[in-house]
């Protein structure tokens, strides 16, 4: 699975229609769940037209009846989709709407080749989605002789990467079962937890947090600098975020989409990572930081790793943001293989994993933080994902809008059944793009080598 732009699809020519959820103003009502700490802080922060979303072609005639039913059912299922927060004189308020209120409106967008439908699909979700203004999901098809493109993009503060991953399999099902014609009653019928009981009982978490908590001491003591300011850590390589500012507005930021190893490197690293008593994600971490010391004489460095909150079975399949950040303090001085660098990420990860359920947004509301991640660092195994399996059949990608920031460097790190990817952004300068596909072209010969028959079965590579 990559998770790239969508200016990286190959978007077929065909006839494009827009597809946004809708609702009367009478069907809403109040909602006294309370929004999350991070909800509210994404609001305060994120820009309209920041979206993620996903995309995949399925077979056969576009039948727009069961499609509008399937997509329906999926916001049906899901309350995070189909809630909204309203600005009030007291404060921002929630308020949702029945499944069965929710209704889907289409809109021809016209005939495009290739390309231009492409870029008709991505002016279309950057302007649907805002982050304060219902809905927060919308879709779009692309469909031709032989079949149809799927899209849609959300508002992040709704979703998270795995509820990204979720959609494949759950709405190509819906499709099938409205095309067999199931009712709406039963295809909307929720089969997981609600993400607002979800933030509801982690707004409760936040509350209880004090300057006097563990977690917040430990955030900042990691934010401090040398001149006594609360920032994020930087890229570790000097000079890709460092950036004389010479305009107004940040630079766009690159982005990268490559696989560094096939199902052999994947398995390779597995037993490797097993060996040493370590998991997948310290290995994949690992080898990034072994190859940031051998190109670069890194040895210490920091970054924020997004693990998720899902710990219960009814939200496994939630879609929503559940997501908490940690700091990472990562040395590696002295460890020779990347056996032993692993087994510093992992004691790294370890120490920072009681941070996961304290959300950060509670933090930098304590500290008065008004930073954010500029070196970032995620682990995702998709291999166990219900429908993964027919994932490059339906040609599917997770997708991410464009970005411009001067200093983030961003990594996802991906093991899915056709091996190990990495997906990035960073500045579009010379600078970060020699570093970065310096960073992926080391990682991905690290792997090759410890997979080669004469090393597979040894310590890892020296």
């Amino acid at each position: 699975m990559e998770y790239t732009e969508l200016s990286a699809y190959d978007v077929p020519p065909g006839e494009v229609t827009a597809w946004i959820p809708t609702a009367e103003p009478g069907t809403w009502v109040d909602d006294d769940r309370r929004l999350s700490h991070n909800h509210e802080l994404h609001l305060d922060t994120a820009e309209a037209g920041s979206w993620i979303g996903s995309i995949m072609r399925l077979s056969g005639q576009l039948d727009a009846t069961a499609l509008g039913l399937a997509l329906r059912a999926w916001i049906g299922r899901h309350e995070a989709l189909r809630g909204t927060v309203e600005e009030t004189p007291g404060g921002r308020r929630r308020r949702a709407v029945a499944p069965e209120d929710v209704s889907v409106t289409t809109t021809a967008l016209g005939r495009f080749d290739g390309g231009a439908a492409r870029g008709r699909l991505s002016d279309f979700l950057a302007d649907h989605i805002d982050p304060s203004a219902w809905p927060y999901v919308v879709f779009a098809t692309v469909a031709d002789a032989d079949g149809f493109t799927l899209v849609f993009g959300a508002d992040h503060g709704v979703m998270d990467a795995y509820s990204q991953l979720l959609w494949f399999e759950e709405i190509a099902s819906l499709y099938e079962k409205a095309l067999a014609g199931e009712p709406f009653t039963e295809l909307a019928s929720a089969t997981t937890g609600s993400h607002l009981d979800h933030a509801a009982e982690e707004r409760v978490t936040g509350e209880a947090m004090s300057l006097e908590s563990e977690s917040v001491r430990v955030w900042r003591d990691w934010l401090t600098t040398p001149e006594g300011t609360l920032r994020f850590a930087d890229f570790p390589v000097p000079g890709i975020t460092d950036l004389p500012t010479t305009s107004v507005e940040p630079l766009p930021q690159a982005s990268l989409s490559q696989w560094l190893g096939g199902p052999r490197q994947a398995r390779v690293l597995g037993e490797l990572c097993k060996s040493a008593g370590v998991s997948f994600q310290a290995g994949m971490m690992g080898a990034m930081a072994y190859v940031l010391r051998a190109r670069h004489g890194v040895e210490r460095m920091r970054f924020v790793a997004p693990m998720h909150t899902r710990y219960t079975a009814e939200h496994a399949a939630a879609v929503g943001w559940y997501v908490g950040l940690v700091p990472i303090t990562l040395d590696i001085t002295g460890a020779q293989t990347l056996p032993e660098v692993a087994a510093r990420v992992q004691t790294a990860l370890g120490a920072a994993k009681p941070l996961v359920p304290q959300p950060f947004a509670r933090v930098a509301d304590l500290l008065g933080v008004d930073d954010a991640p500029h070196f970032v660092v995620t682990f995702v195994d998709t291999r166990f994902i219900p429908g993964a399996e027919h994932w490059n059949d339906w040609d599917a990608r997770t997708l991410r809008a464009p970005v411009r920031a001067d200093d983030e460097v961003y990594l996802w790190l991906v093991r899915d059944r056709d091996g190990l990817n990495v997906s990035t952004r960073y500045p579009e300068t010379v600078a970060a793009e020699r570093v970065v596909r310096d960073l992926i072209g080391g990682m991905s010969a690290l792997l090759e080598e410890i997979a080669q028959p004469e090393t597979a079965g040894l310590e890892g590579t020296g």
